[in-house]
């Protein structure tokens, strides 16, 4: 799917002059006329005491849409011919979620165009919207493991992974790993836990929400959704960021409508672009094998147990931390193996114990051979399957403008 979009759109020629040094200018327009919030970067005061500013320039805002803000930004102030950027997630401002979507990048630019015009009707008239272009475009596709304890297994596995030009950024978060540099011109990689990421933003929007941000209110009433919700669990989703000179290399064009008659032909540009991008990533991985074991589970139920609390009630820790060892060395060596060669009155009454925490004889006795079968090829474990990236519940949104900008 599409996560992100940037896409500039130059100023008309009518309306934009060249000196003789190269410097760019607007033609008999006052860029006060636009209707966006401007900023100067040197502000004097005169002997009369009034204000002047100079160097004027936009910052960058968040225009509201129905759902999520779209970033806008004019850029005037430069050596570089004038154009308006536009940032959004075609998914969010179309859905109100980016936990899927579609791969159609005519659906969400135009939607972002229209939004916009119907903003700054002023600004929208004095470009060209022929002549836009790609700066980036992320485009996004997901491995489901069987849980997030699993899915922070794999994730710590995977900020040990590079290969060749590939490697590892030293931007790193808890629920996300990072590659490529970060200044990087052709591609930027990502890898993270969307569950994670999917509650953070939904604790951050109710209480938005709260103080009456309607659109806010909106977001949250689309991601209160639990079949959403459930979707999002075991979810690793692997984003690569193609830039505008990666995608001329590969050979794809990058102004938006010949981009868009290029997909047309190509309905699996992308998954094929994506593909081709990660290729490094996912070949540093065949070979590479992980054991799925949930330590957790087992460490629960021991904490559980009440063989583990003291006379005061309390839990201890030393009981835990002895319980667990012995479920990892049968795990690891076998229940016969541990069994003679250990002492036998202090064996038994560790197995008494973890039979007392829930687990039978006859799984204790079979858990070293589970383990071999536990053990799975990782590029098996994060298989990235594009026929399974949409729910059979997802209805295809549909822009509000009808592709009024065409």
């Amino acid at each position: 799917m599409i996560d992100h979009i940037c896409l500039n759109i130059p100023f008309d020629d009518s309306h934009v002059s060249c000196d003789s040094e190269g410097h760019y200018a607007f033609v008999d327009f006052d860029p006060h006329l636009f209707d966006i919030n401007l900023a100067a970067r040197s502000v004097s005061r005169e002997d009369d005491g009034t204000i002047n500013a100079q160097i004027l320039f936009h910052p960058y805002e968040s225009l509201p849409t129905h759902f999520t803000g779209m970033a806008v930004k004019v850029f005037f102030d430069s050596s570089y011919y004038p154009y308006v950027q536009i940032k959004a997630s075609p998914a969010k401002i179309l859905q109100g979620h980016n936990v899927f979507g579609s791969d159609e990048i005519e659906q969400g630019a135009f939607e972002m165009l229209g939004y916009l015009a119907e903003a700054y009707p002023t600004l929208a008239s004095m470009i060209h919207v022929p002549s836009a272009w790609i700066s980036h475009i992320d485009v996004t596709y997901s491995a489901r493991v069987r849980d997030q304890h699993t899915a922070h297994k794999v994730l710590d596995f995977l900020s040990r992974v590079s290969n060749g030009q590939t490697r590892l950024s030293n931007k790193r978060f808890d629920t996300s790993v990072y590659w490529g540099g970060q200044t990087s011109r052709l591609v930027n990689h990502k890898c993270y836990l969307k569950h994670e990421e999917f509650l953070a933003q939904f604790e951050e929007l109710k209480l938005k929400a709260k103080k009456n941000d309607k659109s806010a209110q909106r977001v949250v009433d689309v991601m209160s959704n639990d079949k959403l919700i459930n979707w999002t669990i075991g979810l690793l989703r692997f984003e690569s960021r193609l830039k505008k000179r990666w995608l001329e290399r590969n050979g794809v064009p990058t102004n938006l409508f010949e981009l868009i008659k290029y997909q047309r032909s190509n309905p699996n540009l992308l998954q094929s672009l994506w593909t081709k991008a990660t290729h490094s990533i996912f070949e540093a991985l065949r070979g590479q094998s992980m054991k799925l074991t949930d330590d957790k589970s087992v460490l629960e139920a021991i904490s559980k147990s009440e063989v583990v609390m003291t006379n005061s009630g309390k839990v201890s820790q030393t009981k835990v931390r002895n319980l667990f060892a012995m479920f990892c060395l049968i795990r690891e060596k076998g229940f016969e193996d541990i069994k003679n060669n250990y002492g036998k009155s202090q064996f038994y009454k560790l197995i008494k114990d973890l039979l007392c925490c829930g687990f039978s004889k006859s799984y204790l006795q079979n858990l070293h051979d589970d383990k071999a079968k536990n053990v799975i090829p990782f590029v098996k474990l994060v298989e990235i399957d594009f026929n399974q990236q949409l729910p059979d519940w997802y209805k295809e949104p549909v822009s509000q403008f009808n592709y009024k900008v065409a």
